[in-house]
């Protein structure tokens, strides 16, 4: 996920705050990022492969 950045203690706070414990919090946090990665895919301009 190059590029991509999570500002993951912000991000754990977040998830704590929003009531998320143990495995939950990590679930939201992967979702999160895997959220991110589609978002940057579907932007991406790079040509086909070959």
């Amino acid at each position: 996920m190059t590029g991509l950045d999570l500002d993951m203690p912000a991000a754990l706070a977040t998830a704590r705050e929003m009531g998320a414990t143990g495995w939950a919090v990590a679930e939201l946090l992967l979702a999160m990022r895997m959220g991110l990665a589609a978002g940057s895919a579907a932007r991406r301009t790079d040509p086909p492969g070959p």
